[in-house]
């Protein structure tokens, strides 16, 4: 399993690091592994960000996402094509 830091993470995916620890304390985002300095951060996690971010840029609500999220059946609406 990989591992990263928080910044790694940030970078990966291309959210502020802020952005990250907003979505882990809402829910969106598995807490990292360990505790304190010695915490790290997985592929689940960058799994899950990867999502949001596609999610936030077919323009879902961060509501919506976190209902998908917790296992909501109904599959996300597709974007609707900008013409």
């Amino acid at each position: 399993m990989d591992r990263y830091s928080l910044d790694e993470l940030s970078d990966l995916v291309g959210f502020p690091v802020r952005t990250v620890r907003y979505y882990i304390q809402r829910g969106l985002v598995a807490r990292p592994h360990g505790e304190k300095r010695g915490s790290w951060y997985g592929n689940e996690h960058l799994e899950q960000l990867l999502r949001i971010r596609q999610w936030s840029q077919a323009g879902i609500s961060l509501e919506r996402i976190a209902e998908l999220l917790s296992g909501e059946t109904e599959k996300p609406p597709v974007a609707a094509l900008k013409v």
